[in-house]
């Protein structure tokens, strides 16, 4: 979890930072790219800190994991329909109900974490494959990676739903492999390609969503999605002028920092100090029981308010963590929150891993739904917030369904995979 997330937060800040390196580049948006970027850096040193202290605790307050013997008598056939099980309710949940409910808050508040099962789904099986050496099961799952971003363009017209579900299972594998210097020399092949595969979905991202907002079939599309980008493929090139902006706009999200620093420093607007951290409980207050509460900004808010940016409405803007931990209180805030972030997901990394080789499937989905939650980097606090209270609600309710009549430690009666 920690490794999804750093590499999460590399992609929404190194490959702008990566445009604006030459110190001497004098112009605002090197400037603020390069201020953004000092605070990422500070961020992520704070992160690595916060995930270091978490083990240690864990490790010394937490029993030894589970004996090799413990693991060997696991009942990985029935792990694996479970992972199966998993996958369908996630795809179900993601493909299907979320774009018919997911206009009712309520619902899709719900949805959402039942979607992410699938990635809980792929890792169970990526665990099952490896402890029985199963290499079909194994590269079958992994071919689901390349899938996941093309089939969330298609469903829903956004490429990060994807790619982030892909830094999960993907971090996760090279977390349980042991050849990891392998997959480590093959990451700039893949940062390369996903980085052509994104300045090309740029360049044609508003003929995309045309169409999958409308809610046109799925055969048609296919067929925009296949027109568009795969029929007009081209190489990341970073001297090319519509590759550098495609960067700019989505991947640099040091320029919204660096911006918001420099308006700060020089009074044009207020720190918010802690007000948007109050908005995440005003957020959990429903307008059934506070009719008149008032309108609760979302990141596009904060990334307006504190930039002076007129941003497009017609698209989501998450304000993430830099941005906003930086705006309630400089940088003590950054280095605090990151702390904090580094705590929780060391800690719910931990967890996750004691008890997957314990075999206490229960307590597993519980920590990866929570973990997820705060798989995040772009997001604003009170939308994670919100999803984490989710994700404990619905991974409390899954594992009642399935182990109301059993022990939290047995992994229930499933049909065949």
């Amino acid at each position: 979890m920690p490794l999804a997330y750093f590499l999460g937060v590399s992609l929404i800040h190194v490959p702008g930072a990566a445009l604006y390196s030459d110190s001497e580049d004098m112009r605002p948006v090197a400037v603020w790219s390069q201020m953004g970027f000092a605070q990422t850096t500070i961020g992520m040193v704070a992160f690595a800190v916060g995930v270091a202290v978490a083990r240690y605790i864990a490790r010394r307050r937490s029993a030894k994991f589970a004996s090799p013997d413990v693991v060997a008598r696991q009942d990985f056939t029935t792990v694996n329909r479970l992972a199966t099980l998993y996958l369908w309710i996630g795809g179900a949940a993601y493909f299907v109900f979320l774009p018919v409910l997911g206009r009712v808050a309520s619902l899709a508040a719900m949805l959402g974490p039942l979607g992410s099962l699938l990635l809980v789904g792929a890792c169970l099986r990526l665990y099952v494959a490896r402890q029985l050496n199963d290499g079909g099961k194994y590269w079958s799952t992994i071919a689901l990676l390349p899938v996941l971003p093309a089939s969330t363009v298609i469903q829903a017209g956004f490429l990060n739903f994807g790619t982030s579900w892909a830094l999960t299972i993907a971090s996760f594998v090279y977390a349980q492999s042991k050849r990891r210097l392998g997959l480590f020399l093959l990451t700039p092949v893949v940062i390369y390609i996903g980085l052509s595969v994104f300045v090309d979905y740029m360049n044609v991202r508003a003929d995309i969503r045309k169409v999958v907002w409308r809610q046109d079939s799925f055969a048609a599309r296919v067929q925009v999605v296949e027109n568009s980008i795969l029929s007009h493929f081209s190489w990341f090139d970073i001297a090319n002028p519509k590759h550098r902006q495609a960067i700019n706009d989505r991947l640099n999200q040091n320029l919204w920092v660096g911006r918001a620093k420099q308006r700060l420093e020089e009074g044009q607007v207020s720190y918010a100090y802690g007000s948007t951290i109050q908005d995440m409980i005003m957020g959990l207050i429903p307008r059934a029981i506070w009719p008149d509460k008032p309108v609760v900004g979302g990141g596009g808010d904060v990334v307006s308010h504190y930039t002076g940016f007129i941003l497009d409405r017609t698209t989501s803007w998450g304000a993430g963590q830099v941005l906003e931990f930086y705006v309630n209180f400089s940088t003590l805030g950054v280095i605090g929150g990151f702390l904090l972030w580094g705590w929780l997901l060391g800690t719910g990394d931990f967890l996750i891993i004691k008890y997957l080789d314990q075999g206490d499937q229960a307590r597993v989905l519980f920590w990866f739904l929570l973990c997820l939650s705060l798989m995040h980097p772009e997001g604003n606090l009170l939308e994670i917030f919100v999803g984490a209270i989710s994700a404990g609600v619905v991974a409390s309710g899954v594992n009642f369904m399935l182990y109301r009549r059993r022990s939290a430690q047995a992994v229930p009666s499933l049909p065949r995979a």
